[in-house]
């Protein structure tokens, strides 16, 4: 099986992210969220929404692919990571991928810390690859309020 190649996102690829987005969240979010809380989470995400997020957003957007299909992707503006996704049944390993270019990202930039929100059910992948516990938050979604954590490593 091919290895993963990183490369940045571009305006054609806000359909594959949205719709991966959607597929992994309603997928891999069940059981630490509600099917009411992950609905409104996704009812408003639209391709245009990562179109905007890639142009006047300032969001640096990166895509996981293998055989020329879209596994996954990460998004990062300043020293935030703001979401990392990858296909539940193609996307296998393209997560540890991502989050590395994401930090090598973060770190030519000169910054000394990437931080994040992290999903309930996604804490453990953060925690393997050395981010730690900040505080318990919560992230606004859909009109709700989701339980998350905020995390952060060290470059």
């Amino acid at each position: 099986m091919a290895a993963f190649t990183i490369r940045p996102a571009t305006l054609a690829d806000a359909e594959a992210l949205c719709a991966l987005h959607k597929d992994a969240v309603r997928r891999l979010c069940l059981g630490a969220y509600t099917a009411a809380e992950i609905e409104a989470w996704l009812r408003e995400r639209e391709p245009a929404g990562y179109r905007h997020a890639m142009t006047k957003g300032g969001e640096t957007m990166l895509v996981a692919e293998r055989d020329g299909a879209v596994a996954g992707f990460a998004s990062i503006k300043g020293t935030v990571l703001f979401g990392l996704y990858v296909d539940p049944a193609r996307g296998r390993g393209a997560g540890g991928t991502l989050l590395q270019a994401a930090e090598d990202a973060v770190r030519r930039s000169g910054a000394v810390a990437l931080s994040l929100q992290s999903t309930l059910n996604a804490v453990p992948f953060y925690r393997k690859h050395g981010y730690m516990r900040e505080a318990r938050s919560t992230a606004r979604r859909g009109g709700r309020d989701l339980a998350v954590l905020d995390m952060i490593k060290a470059l």
